[in-house]
């Protein structure tokens, strides 16, 4: 994904980051708790398990992120990488259980604003430290 760093900087990658991965959570909450009230398959536990990971990984990048002003070390990079994984992962299982419930679409979208959100900061990132 090509990813435009024109005018982003690291405390406005880390605020983003950080603001769309705890709207996450949230989104993902809600998710895991309607997958466990649906009658299902492997495809609905498959999706309950990928936001379970997901709401773990969101927390603990938000939480990283938010006692650094500057995060450019290598445990920020693998948690951010992880984080866009997770946000994937959840985001794939959420689009196909999206025709069953179509209120998941929500739990996709923040999926993807976290994926870019990572993108971004760890493009900053990589560009500061040349």
């Amino acid at each position: 994904m090509a990813v435009s760093t024109g005018r982003d900087d690291v405390p406005t990658g880390i605020s983003r980051c950080v603001a769309a991965c705890e709207a996450l959570v949230t989104v993902s909450e809600d998710c895991a708790d309607a997958c466990l009230r649906i009658e299902g398959n492997g495809e609905v536990t498959r999706c309950f398990l990928a936001d379970l990971d997901c709401i773990e990984v969101c927390s603990s990048t938000s939480r990283l992120l938010s006692w650094h002003t500057r995060s450019d070390g290598p445990t920020t990079t693998a948690l951010l990488e992880t984080c866009q994984e997770a946000a994937r992962a959840s985001m794939a299982a959420c689009e196909y259980l999206a025709d069953l419930r179509p209120g998941w679409q929500t739990c996709s979208m923040a999926c993807r604003r976290v994926d870019e959100a990572c993108a971004r900061l760890l493009a900053v990132l990589r560009k500061s430290a040349r």
